[in-house]
């Protein structure tokens, strides 16, 4: 039995999320056997494929497969979100919205030209920060605006890269610029960060201990 890579509670439901970059959808030696399955036409191409299953006080209700192309992602801290009744969850270059606890496909948008990294909520809509682009989408999944830097959105070290606070977004890019978005997607301030290293902690040198021979105790 495979473990999940996360498991998310609405109400009397849990959702878990498996991890299936080894699933093969014309085998049947697969550990489980999707009932819904939502992706491209060809399947082969897939870098990213995700299992969900839906329970109901322990008993199994619903379940489906998803899968995209582009760069390959995983199940991280801010990829996955329950919002509007439904589950909305990073998948490589797309984003899928989900029924729960039915599961089925409300809406597929695809948010980057390469990869998703996470999803934030931003008022009523969804803010996606991407490996090429920042993308505003709606409720509906619709694109209202999509921004660029001078490179990646992330930094070699990946930590704070993108932050959504009360009334703008801070992003920065792999050469260190920092963006300040307000949420019409304008940049409003930018400057030049410093690389941010992790302080490796001092360790207390432990003292050699002098012992002495039994015989010397009493020296």
């Amino acid at each position: 039995m495979k473990e999940p890579s996360e498991i998310l509670i609405l109400e009397k439901y849990t959702i878990s999320i498996f991890e299936e970059n080894d699933y093969r959808f014309d085998s049947t030696d697969n550990w489980y056997k999707y009932s819904k399955e939502y992706i491209k036409e060809d399947n082969n191409e897939l870098t990213s494929v995700f299992g969900i299953k839906i329970f109901e006080d322990e008993k199994l209700i619903s379940d489906c497969i998803i899968g995209s192309d582009g760069g390959a992602t995983g199940i991280y801290m801010d990829s996955t979100m329950i919002s509007y009744e439904g589950l909305v969850i990073c998948c490589s270059d797309k984003v899928f919205k989900l029924s729960i606890p039915e599961l089925n496909l409300e809406w597929k948008t695809k948010a980057d030209t390469m990869t998703c990294f996470g999803i934030h909520s931003l008022d009523a809509d969804y803010v996606v920060h991407g490996e090429l682009e920042i993308t505003r989408l709606n409720k509906d999944g619709k694109i209202i605006w999509q921004k660029r830097g001078r490179d990646i959105w992330t930094t070699p070290e990946g930590i704070d890269d993108f932050v959504v606070y009360d009334d703008y977004i801070l992003a920065t890019d792999w050469e260190y610029n920092r963006y300040k978005f307000d949420f019409n997607g304008n940049v409003f301030e930018e400057y030049k960060v410093k690389p941010r290293v992790e302080k490796a902690k001092k360790e207390t040198p432990i003292m050699p201990i002098n012992k002495k021979k039994w015989w010397e105790i009493w020296k």
